[in-house]
């Protein structure tokens, strides 16, 4: 590196041969970068400072790789949105999305956003048409025609204590059904969508 100018290719070389110093130089030059993807991603500062982290490391214990990467930009953005894909897999605003299940449908001439709503939306479907029969009724004269414990309890002739139980192994079984389906991905893409939406 040339006086205070940053190179990065003479960077990465340095770093290939285990240059602690020109790691530091590295990560101040990419870590704001990481930290925003991080953070539009996942929504918790916390997170995101936890997903800088992860990056660096995996780079450094990639470093002999280095050299061989064209687009180190590039490179980081992907290892940082995949880092913050699995975060939102265990983050609590995705078992949010998991738990509450109800996401509104757009209409009318598709975009990308929508088919994502859809195609969440056929997934939680076909896993409630695969409930047991009291976890299924109970779950749709709760969620789709909007009843309280009491009336569903009345509606089945069960007790609100059993309509309660039937319900949170409706939302159990339909969590594991999601989770088998990669529906985490798809609840990932919801959040990122809504953040987008904020920013704009």
């Amino acid at each position: 590196m040339r006086g205070s100018q940053y190179n990065e290719r003479e960077i990465v070389a340095r770093i290939a041969k285990g240059d602690e110093s020109a790691f530091a130089v590295f990560f101040r030059h990419h870590y704001q970068k990481i930290y925003e993807v991080g953070l539009m991603l996942t929504q918790t500062e916390s997170v995101a400072e936890e997903l800088v982290q992860d990056v660096f490391l995996k780079v450094w214990k990639q470093q002999a790789q280095l050299p061989d990467i064209m687009d180190i930009p590039s490179w980081l953005f992907i290892i940082a949105r995949n880092d913050a894909y699995k975060a939102l897999r265990r983050s609590t605003r995705l078992k949010v999305i998991l738990d509450t299940l109800e996401l509104p449908l757009p209409v009318s001439n598709e975009t990308d956003e929508q088919i994502i709503y859809r195609n969440y939306h056929e997934l939680v479907n076909k896993a409630v048409s695969q409930l047991p029969l009291r976890q299924q009724t109970a779950w749709r004269l709760s969620r789709e025609e909007g009843l309280k414990r009491e009336e569903i309890a009345a509606r089945m002739q069960i007790r609100p204590d059993t309509v309660k139980e039937h319900l949170s192994l409706a939302v159990k079984n339909i969590r594991s059904f999601l989770e088998a389906h990669d529906a985490f991905l798809i609840g990932a893409e919801l959040i990122f969508i809504s953040t987008l939406h904020m920013l704009n």
